[in-house]
């Protein structure tokens, strides 16, 4: 009978032990979790305060002064391009915009090469003008949308 007794003691005992080991494991997991899940928000908020984009080109954009002389110098920008290939990258070329409800009329939307967005305008009057309707939007990031106009003055013989 007492080894009974006895066996059944340690038995507990070990039990007990094993269920305070599996508590403080258990706590010290819950902690690491929730140091790792602050960390990660703090990384999150950091990049909806960005612009995010899913690729990246390069562009060599000559200085339209150079003259590509001899014994000349020759200027330019390298610019890196950041472009999303999520289909919210748009620039649409627009006659005009209203607002509230937004309406684009005659819109003709760019197609996207390496984050680029060409375009060809006939120059059928003494100046010609170019509204744009740029935007970009993604799942993580900033959100960009804006207008950009430009004048395009003939040349005169």
């Amino acid at each position: 009978m007492n080894k009974t007794i006895i066996f059944l003691l340690l038995t507990i005992l070990t039990s007990s032990c094993t269920d305070i080991n599996q508590t403080e494991n258990t706590i010290a997991r819950i902690e690491s979790l929730q140091a790792e899940n602050d960390s990660l928000k703090t990384i999150l908020a950091d990049i909806n305060n960005k612009y995010v984009f899913d690729s990246i080109s390069l562009r060599d954009i000559p200085n339209y002064k150079n003259t590509y002389k001899m014994n000349t110098d020759v200027q330019g920008e390298i610019v890196f391009v950041g472009y999303n290939r999520n289909k919210k990258t748009n620039v649409i070329i627009v006659d005009s915009i209203s607002y509230n409800p937004k309406v684009l009329y005659n819109p003709d939307t760019l197609k996207m090469k390496k984050g680029g967005f060409q375009y060809k305008k006939k120059i059928d009057a003494d100046r010609v003008y170019m509204k744009m309707l740029v935007e970009t939007k993604n799942d993580y990031g900033k959100e960009y949308e804006g207008i950009s106009s430009s004048a395009i003055q003939a040349k005169k013989n």
